[in-house]
């Protein structure tokens, strides 16, 4: 991870936990996005306020995958929220 650190999701995003995914809507643009069940539990792991390394073992352990897997999708993940303005 480039550096440990929490994020924090704006105001204007509203989250609904479903079963195995969740949804976003972003009430500025509008917009909703479905997260799958990897995204998912990263979301729920930054509303924990959890840092990257902790998601990372959370992923690890829920979908039994190595940590390069992990800390890859997770990367992803955290730079695709913030592209789109879901997280600061």
């Amino acid at each position: 991870m480039p550096s440990e650190m929490t994020y924090t999701i704006p105001d204007g995003v509203l989250t609904a936990q479903l079963e195995g995914e969740a949804v976003l809507l972003d009430l500025q643009t509008k917009h909703y996005y479905r997260l799958n069940a990897t995204a998912a539990t990263i979301w729920k792991g930054i509303e924990d306020r959890l840092e990257p390394s902790q998601i990372v073992n959370v992923l690890m352990q829920e979908f039994a995958v190595a940590q390069e897997t992990a800390q890859a999708e997770t990367e992803r993940t955290l730079d695709d929220l913030r592209a789109r303005g879901l997280l600061t």
